[in-house]
């Protein structure tokens, strides 16, 4: 997708909300693993998690852990004529795993039908080096509890 739906970043906060609406229960329902998207100029993931139970009136607008829901993965760090978006929340909100207004390219490499390794890296070291990674599970194929660092 284009906007993100969870991002750290005070650039473009929330333009994808309308979207993130109608389609996140969908996600979390059908145990979508990862979901990449760009238009914000730096790099984050973020850990599993939803936003499903909030609606306008009981006021519960903060995501919450869920093993159901997806990681979501901002990566519009590829280079732009702008530049990096580097105003960020602080502190770093608990839903964000890793975040850093850097260019960067990531790999997604899928092993087999319940495996595949994400990596990105910064284009500035000027060597190989994975500044974050993280395993998929197939959740379908092959279903597991992951732990998670954020509660």
């Amino acid at each position: 997708m284009h906007s993100p739906w969870y991002n750290s970043y005070n650039y473009h906060y929330m333009e994808g909300e309308t979207m993130r609406v109608m389609y996140e229960p969908w996600f979390v329902n059908y145990k979508v693993d990862v979901v990449f998207a760009g238009h914000v100029h730096a790099y984050e993931r973020s850990e599993r998690i939803s936003n499903i139970a909030y609606n306008i009136v009981n006021g519960q607008c903060s995501p919450v852990p869920d093993q159901s829901a997806p990681v979501y993965i901002t990566i519009g760090d590829g280079g732009n004529q702008e530049g990096l978006a580097t105003n960020m929340t602080e502190p770093q909100p608990n839903y964000s795993a890793f975040r850093e207004a850097s260019f960067g390219h990531a790999i997604f490499d899928i092993k087999n039908r319940t495996h595949a390794y994400y990596s990105w890296h910064r284009n500035e070291d000027g060597y190989a080096v994975e500044a974050d990674k993280m395993w998929f599970t197939n959740r379908f194929w092959h279903p597991t509890e992951e732990s998670s660092a954020y509660v």
